[in-house]
């Protein structure tokens, strides 16, 4: 294993049990780290992501795991992230498959054990310098790829992160320009989150579309129309980041507002055919002014694409279910309760 020099790394430890704050604290250390600042809660580190500037967090997620999970994907996701490439590494005593998914969907780079010793830390440290994931950037996820599979549509480029702790681990640091590094990363997530959103959001209304024009329309149809203003909020903010409003800013803006008229005209239990024909048709116009590069049968095709195998994985997903509800009722009526087995015996001894 090489050997790194951690004396510039900046740590942070998010814990809620003071024990263990000390022992990874001694263990990082131990490795050579001269910084590392030490949190009792989530809350205590709440203003972490925009004073400091960590390389490497390591996070508690028993204790707190709804709070902790916020705090990564915000880590990830938010502009005021001075750093959201950091590395972060989870900690729990328990890693339950739940837990792993959990973990891995809020942007984490890997979950680490506890109890730890100083060679796990300084092999998953290892990892990080020499092979760290690259980051994909969806609508709703920014953070390492960990797909196995390949993603419906069109191929989502990946980002090669910044890296801080590899640039101070190995001395290469003071041989880059970390701010024009940070600005062409934050440039390029911003650019593909548009592009992700704008696709996000036609997706949800194409799906979302049958549904709504059943009487009534379908609650799985409405939970999903209901999504698509939070995804305009963010795409209109990172309008603001990237100083480029226009034309996309205008439609954006009028798909929201029909998008929120169209959903109370859902939960009034009438959708006019003619405003889902809108709203359809201003997702596409949004697309194109996104990405005017790109033909709108190519982005159609992706839209398509994604809604057929959603669908298709809804429907294992409910067939799976009721195979395994079946196959809970066959076994329960096989079972004799036994107080009808002694009534039985009862009866044949009288």
């Amino acid at each position: 294993m090489p050997d790194y020099d951690y004396s510039l790394v900046d740590a942070a430890i998010i814990d809620t049990q003071s024990n263990t704050q000390r022992v990874l604290r001694e263990v990082l250390a131990r490795l050579g780290m001269k910084r590392a600042e030490t949190y009792g809660s989530v809350r205590d580190a709440a203003d972490m992501a925009a004073t400091a500037t960590p390389d490497l967090i390591l996070l508690d997620i028993d204790g707190e795991e709804a709070e902790a999970l916020r705090l990564i994907r915000r880590l990830r996701n938010e502009p005021d992230t001075r750093n959201p490439y950091a590395c972060i590494v989870a900690t729990t005593w328990q890693p339950t498959p739940l837990l792993v998914m959990r973990v891995t969907n809020a942007g984490a780079d890997d979950l680490l054990v506890k109890p730890v010793s100083p060679k796990q830390v300084q092999e998953r440290l290892a990892a990080l310098i020499e092979s760290r994931k690259k980051f994909v950037v969806t609508a709703d996820y920014t953070g390492p790829d960990r797909r196995k599979s390949p993603r419906e549509g069109a191929q989502v480029p990946l980002l090669d992160a910044p890296n801080t702790l590899r640039l101070k681990a190995t001395n290469r640091w003071a041989h880059i320009n970390a701010r024009q590094l940070m600005a062409e990363a934050n440039h390029f997530v911003n650019e593909q989150k548009l592009l992700r959103i704008s696709v996000q959001v036609a997706f949800l209304i194409e799906f979302a579309a049958t549904g709504l024009t059943a009487r009534p329309p379908e609650r799985m149809a409405v939970e999903h129309l209901a999504r698509v203003p939070a995804f305009l909020d963010d795409l209109l903010r990172r309008l603001d980041d990237l100083g480029e409003p226009g034309p996309v800013e205008s439609v954006a803006k009028s798909l929201k507002m029909m998008a929120e008229r169209l959903r109370l005209q859902a939960d009034s239990g009438a959708v006019a055919a003619e405003e889902l024909e809108r709203v359809r048709a201003l997702a596409r116009d949004l697309m194109q002014a996104v990405d005017a590069a790109r033909s709108l049968e190519a982005m159609m095709a992706e839209v398509a694409a994604a809604v057929t195998g959603y669908r298709t994985r809804l429907e294992q997903m409910a067939q799976a279910k009721a195979e395994a509800a079946k196959a809970e009722a066959a076994r329960a009526a096989t079972v004799v309760p036994v107080a009808n087995g002694d009534a039985a015996k009862e009866a044949v001894g009288s």
